[in-house]
């Protein structure tokens, strides 16, 4: 029996009314000529997050801006939702070697937590090193913040037990896995052979997870398991450099095992259910980590748990800064963003996809110019790119199929290109001019 508990479902929102309670009195009828007794029950609530990547640039830009307006966002739901337990699925850092910043970052967020007395739970992902996220956690344990940088050779170091503020009792139990790296995997597998490397790879993902399963036998709370790897069928965006093996090692949602109520996983920086399973979820990245994800909904997901059941909660994250992409001639693309006045928490980001229908040198040198020169308060140009919508031919199919190297100067060469690709008389004078020069300091250097 549920009483007086907020009601919330995947994607939804506790409904309108007075503060959430902490806690649940159900008045439990005991047998005739006994004594009602009350029994308190704790709502625990958990946050899911993942991948943020602090220190990624984009395109050679920092993204500290949005990664500090995400921290004060956050951390007002943390308190207006009194979220006990947080959780980050892996790759809290973009490098291996975080700069300063990025370190300066993390460790200020974590010193903001502190007042909240929430519990924090943080597991290594692939771009994290083991070593830079486990140096301080013995100190950080004492606050409260469980590190779980690299696979433990005893799976029950890598679970935390969780309850609501001011509640002794665990009443949900976290397995803290983290990103499987080689040795790892080496570990699980050395005593079975396998046809190729990947289905090592994922036998020794599901082989922790069962091993995690069973040393949580001893629990009759909900259980809920983290993970930073690749699950088959997840949506991509160009951000996720490197995925494992060409996505060919891709974790089943089978392999998971069934003991685990919510599997809350990192990696993937789209947020999306796992093969349709509601309880297998990437929560995404917080901010846009790439131009194909400038129109991804960004999502933070709050578990609320609630005796023997866990509803989610989705909470939609702010732009903090738009990412935009003009595609067009250059023309077409100059005016789009001369346009461009939409004020925003950070200056937009914008990237231009020049489309010309013919080779057009001087296209090439006013773009370059436009953007060395571009300044404004609303947007900044970060990257841009130029491509001929007429493809030129291959050389055998302008000569007809008979072409031997030996009977073509290399100014013939030219000539035949830019006649295909339709380049007008005058940029066919001032290409001749370059590539004529050029030859010149070539047969200079070859004399010398």
């Amino acid at each position: 029996m549920r009483c007086g508990a907020p009601a919330v479902t995947p994607g939804g929102s506790a409904q309108a009314g007075n503060a959430r309670p902490r806690f649940q009195h159900c008045r439990i009828t005991a047998l005739p000529h006994c004594h009602i007794k009350t029994v308190i029950l704790h709502i625990v609530r958990i946050l899911h997050t993942a991948d943020w990547h602090l220190g990624l640039r984009l395109y050679k830009r920092e993204i500290v801006e949005e990664h500090r307006f995400f921290f004060a966002w956050l951390m007002e739901l943390l308190k207006e939702r009194e979220i006990d337990v947080l959780m980050i699925s892996g790759d809290v850092f973009d490098q291996a070697n975080p700069t300063n910043e990025a370190r300066q970052l993390y460790y200020d967020f974590l010193k903001q937590l502190i007042s909240l007395r929430i519990k924090v739970i943080i597991t290594g992902g692939n771009h994290d090193a083991p070593g830079i996220l486990n140096a301080p956690r013995e100190i950080l344990r004492m606050l409260d913040v469980h590190v779980v940088g690299s696979a433990m050779l005893d799976v029950k170091g890598e679970l935390v037990g969780v309850g609501g503020r001011g509640s002794d009792q665990v009443e949900a139990v976290v397995a803290a896995v983290p990103y499987l790296r080689e040795p790892d995997i080496h570990a699980l597998t050395k005593d079975l052979e396998f046809e190729d490397k990947r289905e090592q790879v994922r036998s020794a993902i599901r082989k922790h997870y069962e091993l995690i399963a069973e040393a949580c036998k001893e629990y009759t709370v909900p259980l809920i398991a983290m993970g930073h790897l690749y699950a088959a069928g997840s949506s991509v965006s160009d951000s996720e450099r490197l995925i494992q093996m060409g996505n060919q090692s891709a974790v089943a949602s089978d392999d998971f095992p069934s003991t685990f109520q919510y599997i809350a996983l990192g990696h993937i920086h789209k947020p999306q259910f796992v093969n349709g399973q509601s309880h297998i979820r990437y929560s995404g990245s917080p901010v846009p980590l790439s131009f194909s994800e400038r129109k991804d909904r960004k999502i933070v997901i709050e578990l609320v748990v609630n005796g023997n059941t866990i509803e989610q909660v989705d909470h939609e994250v702010p732009v903090f800064r738009k990412l935009v992409r003009f595609s067009g001639s250059f023309e077409d693309v100059k005016a789009k963003v001369e346009a461009w006045q939409e004020e925003g928490l950070a200056k937009a980001y914008a990237e231009l996809q020049i489309e010309e229908e013919t080779m057009n040198p001087a296209v090439y040198a006013d773009a370059a110019r436009f953007v060395a020169d571009w300044n404004s308060a609303f947007i900044d140009i970060v990257n841009y790119t130029i491509a001929i919508k007429s493809d030129l031919p291959r050389m055998d199919e302008i000569s007809g199929g008979h072409l031997d190297l030996r009977e073509i100067q290399p100014l013939e060469v030219l000539d035949k290109m830019m006649e295909a690709g339709k380049v007008s008389p005058e940029d066919q004078f001032i290409m001749r001019n370059a590539f004529l020069e050029l030859l010149g300091m070539d047969d200079e250097n070859e004399d010398e």
